[in-house]
């Protein structure tokens, strides 16, 4: 298991600009980064049953259908190049307006706990980076399981803890459409070399 490359995976999708870096940052504007702790640990809770998921649905496809893991991480690179190509080429100049939430710290842990849970990219992202990192998935492994989950949650928690200290002045540069399209550009840059990464990978396993 190539754990740099998995922490590498894990940063960059986490920093992407998505639906929990937008919530995260909304949420410490409106009740500080000390009540966002209850959101950002919200949004771990809710990535975890996709991250079993997708470990043993790996588990599950070495087993009895291991070619689909090929399958699997070529489409990874595919995507991770359209990733990198789309931010790249053609780079945003605003970001969605995130939805306005109100509540306490059950709530504010609810609705962080919805966000990741509800997304449907989760799961894909997650067999890809399996692939990608080399994530032994040819048998059930504690230790594996254990550092695959600190990996990945490990990942979510620091950036949206990073994203919570800097939510205001980050926010504020965030309106800025020059500052999106740096942002975008850089995170293609990230996007193209995990995908020349996996590729490579791909294509000197047996």
């Amino acid at each position: 298991m190539n754990v740099g490359l998995l922490i590498g995976s894990c940063l960059t999708a986490s920093l992407s600009p998505g639906p929990a870096a937008l919530s995260t940052i909304e949420t410490s504007l409106r009740y500080g980064k000390r009540r966002t702790f209850w959101h950002t640990l919200g949004l771990a809770v809710g990535e975890t049953p996709h991250l079993f998921l997708a470990l043993f649905g790996t588990l599950w496809l070495s087993r009895h259908l291991p070619y689909a893991l090929a399958v699997i991480g070529w489409a990874g690179v595919a995507y991770f190049l359209y990733l990198a190509i789309g931010h790249i080429a053609r780079p945003r100049t605003s970001l969605p307006t995130a939805v306005g939430i109100e509540g306490g710290a059950g709530k504010l842990f609810l609705r962080g706990a919805w966000v990741n849970f509800s997304n449907p990219k989760t799961i894909p992202w997650m067999l890809v980076i399996i692939q990608a990192a080399g994530v032994p998935a040819d048998q059930v492994a504690w230790s594996t399981t254990g550092v695959f989950l600190l990996c990945t949650l490990g990942s979510e928690l620091s950036v949206m803890s990073f994203y919570a200290l800097v939510g205001d002045r980050l926010r504020v540069r965030l309106k800025d459409a020059a500052t999106i399209r740096l942002v975008d550009r850089v995170t293609g840059v990230l996007w193209l070399t995990l995908g020349l990464l996996l590729a490579g990978r791909l294509l000197t396993s047996p």
